[in-house]
């Protein structure tokens, strides 16, 4: 009675054990800007994953990563004014992804409010090559890059 138990339990462990997370800063080698950006230098703030974030405002530049893996999750910080990022994966239509802090005082412009936190996620993946592309949504003014965090069978650097 016990055996068919044990025997799915062991399975879903060897299969829960064998994925990775891992993530990527926005300065990272395996993100590919093309168009103008500001590096992470130019934004620096404790409150972006890895201490900054890239942005442009260049509604023809878009940021490349190929991942192989089950999951990403984009990670940004929040504004007090309307910034918006547009996502695809694998080609799909673009999901719009709101970064305007809800729990700020609105303003004009200026720093991030809230800390990075994942703000979309793409789960339940097939275990393959995955690209995901960032741009500039309809009407929108920028696109952000600090972070994406990917689940895989293995992590992507030796």
């Amino acid at each position: 009675m016990m055996l068919p138990f044990v025997l799915t339990l062991s399975l879903f462990c060897a299969v829960a054990a064998a994925l990775v997370n891992f993530t990527v800063d926005d300065n990272d080698s395996l993100i590919t800007y093309k168009g103008t950006w500001e590096s992470a230098s130019a934004h620096l703030s404790g409150l972006d994953f890895g201490g900054g974030h890239t942005v442009s405002t260049d509604s023809g530049a878009s940021a490349v990563f190929t991942f192989t893996g089950v999951a990403i999750y984009y990670l940004a910080p929040r504004w007090p004014y309307a910034v918006t990022t547009q996502l695809s994966l694998d080609g799909a239509p673009g999901i719009v992804v709101n970064l305007t802090d809800p729990d700020a005082s609105p303003t004009a412009d200026g720093s991030e409010s809230a800390p990075s936190s994942v703000v979309w996620a793409a789960t339940g993946l097939l275990d393959a090559t995955h690209t995901l592309v960032a741009t500039m949504a309809n009407g929108g003014q920028f696109i952000i890059v600090d972070a994406l965090m990917c689940v895989s069978d293995s992590a992507p650097h030796p």
